[in-house]
């Protein structure tokens, strides 16, 4: 069993690389499977151990080969096959993790980059997705709203034909819904010491609410500091910590928007003294212990595509810890904590309605409480190991997609379409692999194209 991830695999990690590690973890587990082995084509670096079953591997591509060889089955998320176009012609159970709609990220996060460059980026995304799932034996992907969106992106690739559906009327075989978990094992007890000491002006007795994770373009950090301002005047021990602001592997990604919202807190008087910054990324293997000592996790975006596909997996953390959540409404499982009693959703910019929802957990412990006691039973339900059960199966007893296997004859009696190798400039294929795994990554993707002889055979 191997799964491939393009990000670096350590101590500090993204959500993708996290999720690759613990999918390997959980197959491991369940004892269905044999040797499973994490690949990073990126690096490894001090840190991650893969678990009792599991094998943490860096590879280059005669490495990946070679796994690749021994596999029974073989996850890839990113643009693994963009980087080894090879795979795509490779007769084993390919799993591709389409978790992250990465696409409509683009168009959000690909402002900056200029609008020629945006439109070649979005472009070159979607043409990555394009060749993933028309190689695809199965699709994951982390909700019934994602599951919708890729039924649609596969139907305009001719997979969803007579041969994938008397496979499974309702294409079970074909796309499986797996969510970003939260670990099997239960958090430990906060360390408010740790946090206190590494960020000055956080006392241990103060009553803390917590932002864990990145602050990226489509988040609305404003509102939830507005919302803390005014709640702040008669609450002298509230204070919000957005922790973890610089991302592990793209660096300088959405620092716009975190300047935007330093420069908010200092212009209402909260920097430093109500609303700090914590901008290192915290181990992965460290984060119960921050989250754990919060009263309310917070989090909060714009209203806009990416927000109704997204699947905010810093929620999943926060429902683990036990944490009541207050967030923006409109995403999946911002509906699902809110139906299930463990906070609250707000409409999207709606600072008076943020602040209720804050105010109303913080000043009635028995609502508190009860949101708590909710927010750890859904954390406990979203385990990696429940989670993970439809690609359990799948890798217990891998397959072949039965359109995949057929003659080129068939192939173009039901439509189903190789898509062409993307076209998009090399400057914008850089432009993703430095945003999937860094420089380093952006290296191993000038090496490979420039031994393929440029992007365009790639």
């Amino acid at each position: 069993m191997l799964l491939v991830t393009p990000e670096p695999l350590g101590e500090r990690m993204a959500g993708p690389a996290i999720r690759c590690l613990e999918l390997g973890r959980a197959l491991a587990r369940s004892g269905r499977v044999g040797q499973v082995t994490v690949a990073s084509l990126a690096r490894v670096e001090a840190g991650p151990a893969g678990g009792t079953g599991v094998e943490v591997v860096a590879a280059d591509a005669a490495v990946l080969r070679g796994l690749v060889d021994r596999a029974g089955s073989v996850v890839v998320q990113g643009d693994v096959l963009g980087l080894h176009p090879w795979l795509a012609g490779v007769d084993v159970p390919l799993v591709v993790d389409a978790y992250d709609p990465f696409h409509l990220e683009q168009l959000e996060q690909g402002r900056a980059l200029g609008e020629a460059r945006r439109r070649a980026v979005v472009r070159d995304a979607v043409r990555a997705l394009d060749v993933q799932l028309a190689r695809a034996d199965l699709v994951l992907c982390a909700s019934e709203r994602q599951r919708a969106l890729w039924l649609g992106h596969l139907a305009a690739l001719g997979r969803i034909n007579p041969v994938t559906y008397d496979a499974a009327r309702d294409l079970s075989k074909l796309v499986a819904v797996v969510p970003f978990g939260a670990p099997d094992a239960p958090p430990r007890p906060g360390d408010r010491a740790a946090v206190s000491a590494a960020v000055p002006g956080i006392g241990p007795g103060d009553r803390l609410l917590v932002w864990g994770g990145g602050i990226y373009d489509w988040f609305d950090p404003a509102t939830v500091i507005r919302a803390v301002g005014r709640l702040a005047a008669d609450r002298p021990d509230l204070r919000l910590l957005f922790l973890g602001t610089r991302h592990p592997v793209q660096g300088g990604v959405g620092a716009d928007t975190v300047a935007r919202a330093r420069d908010l807190a200092a212009e209402l008087g909260l920097l430093d003294r109500v609303v700090h910054f914590h901008h290192d990324w915290v181990p992965h293997a460290e984060l119960d212990r921050w989250l754990a000592g919060a009263e309310i996790g917070v989090s909060a975006h714009h209203r806009h595509l990416e927000t109704e596909f997204s699947f905010r997996t810093r929620l999943v953390d926060y429902l683990w810890c036990g944490l009541p959540t207050v967030t923006t409404a409109g995403d999946d499982l911002a509906g699902r904590l809110a139906t299930a009693g463990a906070g609250a959703a707000v409409p999207a910019g709606d600072v008076d309605g943020y602040a209720a929802a804050l105010a109303a957990l913080l000043d009635d412990a028995d609502r508190r409480a009860a949101a708590e006691a909710a927010a750890r039973a859904l954390g406990t339900a979203m385990s990696w190991s429940a989670v993970a059960a439809p690609l359990v199966a799948f890798c217990a007893d891998p397959r072949r997609a039965p359109d995949l296997v057929l003659g080129a004859a068939d192939r173009e009696l039901l439509g189903v379409r190789a898509p062409r190798r993307s076209s998009a400039t090399l400057r914008a294929r850089l432009g993703a692999a430095l945003r999937e795994g860094g420089p380093r990554l952006v290296g191993q993707r000038v090496r490979h194209r420039l031994r393929l002889g440029g992007p365009r055979s790639g």
